[in-house]
C-alpha cells in the first residue's frame, strides 16, 4: 500500500514567515491557486485523510474534488503555544525556541504543546491511518497535514533515514511512501 503524504497549500501566516500550529488558518489566494494548480500533479488515490484544521480540509478539497474526508485530529500541527504566530525574528532571543531549532525535542512551548507529546501523537495519527487504509483494501491513499507532522513522522519512520530536518516539504508538496509493517516504516518512492 501507498500514502501519499502531503502538506497543505499556503496560509496568510506561511507567507509571512510565522510560526502556524494550532491556529486554525485559512489558506491565502495564493494558496488556493496554487493548490488548483497542483491537483493535476497528484497521482490517483483510493481514500483520503487530513488534520482537521481548515487549511488542510481546504487544500485536500481542491486537490482531490469530492472525495471523503476522514479526520485525524492526532494529524494537526504543534501548538506553539506563546510562539504562535511568530517569526525567527520575534522569537530569535528566546531561549525555548533556540533549544528548539537546536534539535532539543524536550522542550514544552510555552502555554503550547510539548515536544513529545507532538511527536507521539503525530507516530499515532499516522499508524492509525495506515491501518484504516489497509483494513479498507486501498492501494494508494493520500493524507494532508502540516509541514511539522511530516517532518516528525518521516523522521520517525521513514527511510532511508534522514535527520528530522532533513524532511522538511514545501506547500501542497509531499512524498509518495510505501507502508510496511512490523516494524512499521515509510520507505520514499518519490518526493512530489
Amino acid at each position: 500500500m501507498e500514502l501519499l503524504l502531503i502538506r497543505h497549500s499556503m496560509t496568510p501566516g506561511n507567507l509571512k514567515k510565522q510560526y502556524v500550529g494550532s491556529t486554525d488558518q485559512p489558506l491565502s489566494p495564493e494558496g488556493e491557486t496554487l493548490a488548483r494548480q497542483r491537483r493535476e500533479a497528484m497521482p490517483p488515490v483510493d481514500g483520503l485523510w487530513v488534520s482537521p484544521l481548515q487549511r488542510c480540509r481546504r487544500t485536500a478539497e481542491l486537490l482531490f474534488p469530492g472525495m471523503e474526508q476522514h479526520i485525524v485530529p492526532d494529524l494537526r500541527e504543534c501548538d506553539f503555544g506563546d510562539y504562535e504566530c511568530k517569526t525567527w525574528e520575534e522569537l530569535k532571543d528566546e531561549a525555548i525556541y533556540r533549544a528548539w531549532i537546536g534539535g532539543d525535542f524536550s522542550i514544552t512551548f510555552p502555554h503550547g504543546e510539548s515536544m513529545e507529546g507532538f511527536i507521539q501523537r503525530c507516530r499515532r495519527g499516522i499508524q492509525e491511518v495506515a491501518k484504516e487504509a489497509r483494513d479498507l483494501g486501498l492501494e494508494r491513499a493520500a493524507v494532508v497535514a502540516h509541514g511539522g507532522t511530516w517532518m516528525v513522522v518521516m523522521g520517525t519512520f521513514g527511510r532511508p533515514e534522514r535527520k528530522l530536518h532533513d524532511w522538511q516539504v514545501k506547500n501542497c508538496r509531499g512524498f509518495r511512501v510505501s507502508v510496511q509493517e512490523d516494524p512499521f516504516t515509510l520507505t520514499l518512492l518519490e518526493e512530489f
